[in-house]
């Protein structure tokens, strides 16, 4: 069952922006290797000019940006920042049609997969078919990520502007 709840934060780049943030699930870390990934599509003109999507670590009981893998995206800019880890600018967004070009037959998708290998959390961040950098982090022993996806707070409801939400899991080999 996914969750709504609002969440504040000030990156370093504008003045405080206040979420609403839908859960998609949770999923615990094991320690051997494993493969496992969250996914949404969008229709950015259905949404509010800025949206955060990623997996996050649960703080006092929910999900929070001290620690995790998310990314809020500028849709009236194009640009993707990184909200957790302080790495700023993570890149751009670009279509030859612009944002325009994605629509609910051809939404954009939104996808971050993680590796686990040894005792690092190495991430994959793929918007609207491009890859894009990101912080490797530590594994940690009873380490949750949850699923996480929001816009702006103006009284959209996350769980209908973020369509086909999946969260997954495999182990490599199995």
């Amino acid at each position: 069952m996914s969750t709504r709840h609002s969440l504040a934060f000030a990156p370093a780049d504008s003045p405080t922006l206040s979420f609403d943030i839908a859960s998609f699930g949770q999923i615990e870390i094991p320690e051997h290797p494993i493969r496992f990934g969250f996914q949404v599509d969008i229709v950015p003109s259905a949404l509010n000019s800025q949206i955060i999507f990623g997996l996050v670590a649960e703080v006092d009981g929910e999900a929070g940006l001290q620690r995790g893998f998310a990314v809020r995206l500028d849709l009236q800019h194009g640009e993707i920042w990184d909200v957790v880890n302080d790495s700023g600018l993570v890149g751009w967004l670009e279509h030859p049609y612009g944002l325009a070009a994605y629509t609910d037959e051809e939404p954009l998708l939104l996808s971050i997969e993680i590796e686990v290998a040894g005792k690092a959390m190495i991430p994959r961040i793929e918007i609207g078919g491009e890859e894009w950098l990101y912080p490797s982090l530590p594994w940690l022993p009873n380490l949750k990520l949850h699923a996480i996806a929001g816009c702006e707070a103006a009284g959209d409801d996350p769980h209908r502007m973020f369509m086909h939400p999946a969260l997954w899991r495999e182990r490599p080999g199995a």
